[in-house]
């Protein structure tokens, strides 16, 4: 049994409601990054025929258009599409990581009502990451234990381990002299003796701008600039967490950037903002930035592991991780996420590897 838990949008005019397909949102997409109508098209696999008049529908219902199309020089978002794909993508990067997890929450739920032998389950609270949902995918498919996976703040997860709330908790920690103040809070939720480490990526934390880069960023020294406005992590996180270290460390005062306050929940949603206009930085990873067409400005490695208690290392439900993060699986999966290295992907390291 699959769950899958989603939004949509809804336009009711008249007292009569026209659902929005999400065909409408993927059409805007290819659209705005191949210039093309015809090239979309092609990328979406259907006729141009159908996006006509799928583009005509809305725009006469909205009373605007949503491309604009002229003669020798392709296709491009008016302003209404482009309002609605920044609205659909922002959405979707806030809201998507926790509907996923009510989406696992009612799978384990339901199957253990209606299977008289439900699957076994194993339970992870980690960092929002890709790599992790890659190896999520490969459990759902090669395992025969369900994956109960839950989205939280590393500090968080740590806490649920440590409280016997899940098996595993997943977190991350820059390299460098970075790593002391998440190191600090992180060894009192683990416990070399009772904990094991598994590596999962190394990863490359770095500022998220527009595409051209319009502002010329080019460091954080570029946060304090007049006109620049920054979108920020939720206090709490550890890429908050990191964001804070890094100014510190450069004599910026988060006063003197507009937009600290402003907060996103997840990589993505900060992404979505910047790539909406609504922010000239955000801070995050890599691969985040390259799937909104952003630039990338990296600034920090750091580790991202997965810690689970020894009494647990040799059941067949972590093999079966470790495994599947070594594999050459995981590896075509993640070898195009820009800024991730997965040479030490399913290794078992020891805590003087990451924290000393």
């Amino acid at each position: 049994m699959e769950i899958k838990i989603d939004f949509h949008w809804q336009l009711t005019q008249h007292g009569k409601p026209h659902h929005i397909d999400d065909i409408l949102f993927q059409m805007l997409e290819a659209i705005q990054q191949e210039g093309s109508l015809k090239q979309a098209t092609d990328k979406l696999g259907v006729s141009y025929r159908f996006a006509w008049g799928l583009l005509n529908k809305w725009e006469a219902l909205l009373g605007q258009p949503l491309v604009i199309l002229e003669r020798g020089r392709g296709a491009r978002l008016a302003v209404v599409g482009e309002k609605l794909m920044h609205a659909n993508r922002h959405l979707s990067a806030s809201f998507s990581p926790e509907l996923d997890n009510f989406s696992t929450e009612l799978k384990r739920e339901f199957e253990a009502i209606l299977d008289h032998s439900p699957r076994d389950t194993f339970k992870i609270f980690t960092s929002h990451g890709l790599a992790v949902g890659a190896l999520k995918e490969l459990i759902d498919q090669q395992s025969d234990f369900l994956l109960d996976l839950h989205f939280h703040g590393s500090q968080e997860s740590l806490k649920a381990l440590k409280a016997g709330d899940c098996h595993i908790a997943g977190f991350h920690l820059p390299i460098g002299e970075l790593r002391r103040h998440l190191m600090t809070d992180y060894l009192k939720l683990l416990d070399e003796k009772q904990h094991q480490l598994i590596y999962v990526v190394r990863r490359n934390q770095g500022l998220m701008v527009p595409k051209d880069n319009p502002k010329q960023i080019s460091d954080l020294s570029s946060l304090t600039e007049e006109g620049v406005t920054f979108i920020n992590r939720q206090m709490g996180s550890a890429t908050r967490t990191l964001f804070d270290q890094l100014i510190a460390a450069h004599n910026i005062s988060s006063d003197d950037i507009k937009g600290y306050s402003h907060e996103e929940f997840t990589h993505m949603a900060v992404a979505a903002m910047v790539a909406s206009g609504a922010a000239d930085i955000g801070f995050g990873i890599a691969p985040i930035a390259d799937k909104f067409n952003l630039e990338f400005i990296p600034l920090v490695w750091e580790h991202y592991c997965l810690a689970v208690p020894q009494l647990l290392v040799d059941d067949p439900r972590v093999q079966a991780i470790i495994s599947l993060l070594k594999s050459n699986a995981f590896y075509r999966k993640v070898k195009d996420y820009k800024g991730y290295d997965t040479a030490r992907s399913g290794q078992l390291v020891s805590f003087d590897e990451i924290f000393a």
